[in-house]
C-alpha cells in the first residue's frame, strides 16, 4: 500500500514539474518577456531588422546566425522622432534621426571607444579635410562626389573659377586634386585633433539604386574605356558563356545581371584586382563607428542636406547656388527593369551583402526585392 501511494505522489510531483517546465518555456517566449523587445520600444518599428554582427571593420558574417536569441534582438533602423528643440527644422530632425539610428548601432556593434591616432593613415583615404573651415567629409563615388570635391577645392581660395561648378569633373580629380588634402594625410595626433574640432560629414544613397546607377555609367557608358577593359573584359571572360572575341576583347557591353555576379563573387574573394570603390559598401570605405560622424546626409535629399552641411560650416555664403549639379536617380520602375533578370539567388546575396549599410543609415529592406523573391525571403 505504501509502495503504491509512493508511486502516485512521485508520478504527480514528476508531471507538475514537466507542466511547470512547459508552461515556463512557453510564456518565456512571449514578448512581454523579452526584455530585448521591451528596450526598444524607444524605437520606430517602420522597418525592423534583425541583428547581424559586423566584424571588427573587417567584413561581414554572412550565413546563419550566432544564436537563437539574436534572430529575436530587434533594432529599429529609424530611431523614433525624439524630443527636440521646437526650433529645428524638418531637415535638421531627420538628419539627427539618422546619425542617431547610426550611433545605435555602433554602440551595439562596437561598443569601445576607439584611439583614431592609433590607427593606420590607410583607414582614413577616403576622407576630406579643410582645416580652414573645420570640415571633414568621407568621399564616396555615385554618392555627389564631384559636387563635394568641387566645393573643398573652391573654397580653399586657389581655383580661379567664378563658381565651384565650373570646375569640371575631370579637374577635380586630375588637375587640381593635389590641392585637396587628405585625412590620411595627417600625422596621427593631428587626425585625432582634427576630428575632435570638425563638422564630421558623410553622405550615403539607396545602395541598390547606386548599383545601378555604378552599373550605367561605368559599363553602360561607351566613354568609359577605363572600366571596360580593367573590368568589363573580366566580367565576360569569367560570366558569359560562348562569349565572342570581341566582346571579351572590348568589354563594353557587360550584361547587368553579370556585374551584379561579379560583385558579389568580388566581395567573396575580396581580392585587390575585382575590389573597387565604386561597388564597395559604405561602412567599409567611411568606418562610421570609428569616425563618429557628426551628420549624415542622404543622395535622396541631398539639395536640403547639401545647404545645411554649408550653412553648419558657415561657408554658405561663399558659394553660389545652386551648389550641386547631379541629383538623377533611377525610378522604382527602372529598378525593377535592371533587377528583373537577375537569378533570386543572387538577389538574396545581395541583401546580405549590404544590409549593413541600409542598417546603419536608415534605410528600409528594398522594394525591388520585395518586388522579386516572390518566396517571401525577408532575411532582415
Amino acid at each position: 500500500m505504501k509502495c503504491k501511494t509512493f508511486f502516485w505522489v512521485t508520478a504527480g510531483l514528476l508531471f507538475l514539474w514537466v507542466f511547470c517546465v512547459v508552461l515556463f518555456v512557453t510564456v518565456g517566449q512571449m514578448p512581454v518577456f523579452d526584455t530585448e523587445l521591451r528596450l526598444n520600444k524607444l524605437y520606430d518599428d517602420s522597418h525592423l531588422v534583425v541583428m547581424r554582427e559586423l566584424k571588427e571593420e573587417g567584413g561581414v558574417k554572412t550565413g546563419t546566425v550566432a544564436s537563437n536569441k539574436s534572430k529575436t534582438m530587434v533594432v529599429a533602423a529609424s530611431v523614433a522622432k525624439a524630443e527636440r528643440p521646437p526650433e529645428m527644422t524638418a531637415v535638421q530632425r531627420e538628419i539627427a534621426d539618422r546619425v542617431s539610428t547610426m550611433n545605435q548601432w555602433c554602440q551595439r556593434l562596437h561598443p569601445h571607444e576607439v584611439d583614431v591616432a592609433a590607427l593606420p593613415a590607410a583607414k582614413f583615404s577616403k576622407v576630406l579635410v579643410d582645416r580652414t573651415h573645420r570640415l571633414v567629409l568621407c568621399e564616396i563615388p555615385g554618392v555627389a562626389q564631384n559636387d563635394w570635391r568641387r566645393i573643398f577645392l573652391y573654397l580653399t581660395g586657389k581655383v580661379n573659377v567664378s563658381s565651384h561648378l565650373k570646375i569640371s569633373a575631370y579637374d577635380a580629380h586630375s588637375k587640381h586634386a593635389h590641392l585637396l588634402k587628405k585625412l590620411s594625410d595627417f600625422k596621427p595626433q593631428e587626425r585625432k585633433a582634427i576630428l575632435e574640432q570638425s563638422l564630421k560629414v558623410l553622405f550615403v544613397r539607396e545602395p541598390l539604386e547606386r548599383l545601378v546607377s555604378t552599373y550605367q555609367n561605368k559599363f553602360q557608358a561607351r566613354y568609359s574605356k577605363y572600366f571596360h577593359e580593367s573590368f568589363g573584359r573580366k566580367i565576360v571572360q569569367r560570366y558569359r558563356r560562348n562569349a565572342t572575341a570581341a566582346a571579351k576583347k572590348s568589354g563594353n557591353d557587360v550584361r547587368f545581371p553579370e556585374f551584379v555576379r561579379f560583385v558579389l563573387d568580388a566581395e567573396h574573394e575580396s581580392t585587390d584586382d575585382l575590389l573597387n570603390e565604386h561597388w564597395e559598401r559604405y561602412y567599409k570605405q567611411c568606418h562610421p563607428c570609428m569616425m563618429g560622424y557628426d551628420f549624415v546626409g542622404k543622395f535622396e535629399s541631398l539639395v536640403d542636406d547639401t545647404k545645411e552641411v554649408l550653412t553648419r560650416s558657415k561657408t554658405l555664403g561663399k558659394l553660389k547656388p545652386p551648389y550641386v549639379a547631379d541629383t538623377f536617380r533611377n525610378s522604382e520602375k527602372s529598378l525593377n527593369g535592371f533587377f528583373k533578370d537577375v537569378p533570386q539567388s543572387d538577389l538574396k546575396r545581395l541583401w546580405n551583402m549590404y544590409y549593413p549599410d541600409y542598417n546603419l543609415f536608415s534605410y528600409p529592406y528594398p522594394e525591388v526585392l520585395h518586388t522579386l523573391l516572390r518566396k517571401n525571403y525577408h532575411d532582415y
